[in-house]
């Protein structure tokens, strides 16, 4: 595959999966209510936690935690072998 079309679908993906609503989605499965006319209007872990209670904070945390990380994690390593720095 041309790098080209990789990056594009790497970042893409990346773009995507960081998008996904974790606490909108789960807050709407489990009351059918929109967690953005809930307490401070944020869609965060925080405002999840106030929503439906206290344990769904660090699912919702984590969810949000790796949609940022996983990509950078997994793809600075692979970007790192390919391309080396020489300097």
């Amino acid at each position: 595959m041309p790098p080209s079309i990789f990056w594009t679908l790497a970042g893409l993906a990346s773009y995507f999966g960081g998008a996904f609503p974790t606490g909108y989605l789960l807050v709407k499965l489990k009351t059918g209510k929109d967690v953005r006319t809930l307490g401070s209007g944020n869609i965060g872990a925080t405002n999840v936690a106030r929503a439906l209670g206290a344990a769904w904070f660090v699912p919702v945390f984590v969810v949000d935690f790796l949609k940022g990380f996983a990509p950078v994690f997994w793809m600075a390593p692979w970007v790192a072998r390919r391309w080396p720095c020489d300097s």
